[in-house]
């Protein structure tokens, strides 16, 4: 297993001290290593959605929206009525 020396921030470093203190981790270690396999599972899923995204682009399937503002708040409107 390979060593990594980091410095934390002193928010940081409160955020992992009391997760140990917590007991929900054994060791700093077992923090950093949740927080990056939690990471990667978000990067992971924007990943998924992004292809989604572009597929469906490729398909032709989308619309065009000139004000967002006014689309969104044309589509909460219609969910609420419903």
């Amino acid at each position: 297993m390979a060593t990594l020396t980091i410095e934390l921030s002193d928010q940081a470093q409160a955020f992992v001290d009391a997760r140990v203190r917590s007991g929900e981790f054994n060791d700093p270690d077992e923090v950093i290593a949740a927080a990056l396999v939690a990471m990667n599972d978000r990067v992971q899923a924007f990943n998924r959605e992004a292809r989604l995204g572009i597929d469906a682009f490729e398909r032709g399937d989308f619309i065009m929206v000139d004000d967002v503002k006014a689309f969104l708040a044309q589509r909460r409107l219609a969910r609420s009525a419903s």
